[in-house]
């Protein structure tokens, strides 16, 4: 049965021969290129291996960066610790010129001499102040409330 059917479709897919007064056949455009069965693979794979190399290529680029993070910050530190030698240094050379010997040195050596008696000005307490100053009457001065009754 297969093998009657096989030459009737044949000849019924042949084209038909043209005529003078008959219209030219249609042309049909060819059918889209489909990818073969192999290209697909081929393009994933294509993909896999630029996606791979496209990551490894980050990765590299973002540890050089951290790496130049690095090593700004040991070239900080570095600096932070000279400075922080420098200002011990200095706080120490400020304590030894302003000790009490030190000065009482360099007064003498400029011709200046000890008081023989030391007093001490009493403290005022804020209170004290603000209890004398009252507040103004009305229609006074100011210097009047000031000075008192």
């Amino acid at each position: 049965m297969a093998t009657a059917t096989a030459p009737a479709r044949a000849r019924a897919e042949a084209r038909p021969l043209q005529t003078p007064g008959a219209p030219a056949p249609r042309r049909t455009t060819p059918a889209p290129s489909r990818p073969t069965p192999s290209a697909a693979p081929r393009r994933a794979l294509v993909l896999c291996f630029t996606l791979v190399v496209g990551s490894l290529l980050s990765v590299v680029a973002a540890d050089a960066y951290l790496t130049q993070g690095q090593v700004r910050l040991t070239r900080l530190q570095e600096q932070l610790n000279t400075d922080l030698g420098r200002h011990r240094d200095l706080e120490l050379e400020v304590a030894q010129r302003s000790s009490p010997s030190k000065v009482v040195g360099e007064a003498r050596h400029h011709g200046l001499v000890a008081p023989d008696h030391v007093s001490d000005l009493p403290q005022a307490s804020v209170s004290d102040t603000s209890a004398t100053t009252t507040a103004p009457a009305p229609g006074a001065t100011s210097d009047q409330a000031t000075t008192g009754p």
